[in-house]
């Protein structure tokens, strides 16, 4: 018996022709390659996937860096805040216990005590708007030139 022939006995025994046949495995040919274009676009999806979680990771990765910069730099402004308020604690203090005012004022402003004095002793204080230095219209602002 010939191959032909046995094909097409198993072929009725099963109840279809040759063609039939092909056909059956021309469709499963089409969905076989329909399922590996599904499977080579779902790999294509998962590497863009993979290569965005990598950004994200590198990004991650650049914002705990920041947000550790962050915290040293709060850390060392909270170390010159508490320093100046145990500054401003210590003229409060000195003020509490008599020492005038003009003191503190000239420390905290960082003023020489000396020549606000010897300005003092010179004469009268003359107010900026009656000062001979001051514009003739005391509204106008004087602006540099370029």
């Amino acid at each position: 018996m010939s191959m032909l022939n046995r094909a097409r006995s198993l072929g009725r025994h099963r109840g279809k022709t040759p063609a039939q046949l092909r056909a059956e495995l021309d469709e499963a040919d089409c969905a076989l390659i329909g399922l590996a274009t599904e499977i080579d676009e779902a790999r294509k999806e998962y590497s863009k996937v993979e290569a965005q979680l990598d950004a994200a990771g590198i990004e991650l990765s650049g914002a705990r860096e920041d947000l550790t910069a962050a915290r040293q730099t709060i850390t060392q402004l909270e170390a010159v805040v508490k320093l100046r308020d145990q500054e401003i604690d210590r003229l409060a203090e000195r003020i509490r216990i008599g020492i005038g005012a003009e003191h503190v004022i000239a420390e905290t402003q960082e003023i020489d005590v000396r020549d606000i004095r010897a300005r003092f002793a010179a004469g009268l204080v003359v107010t900026l708007a009656h000062s001979p230095q001051a514009a003739v219209d005391p509204t106008h602002v004087p602006v540099p030139a370029p």
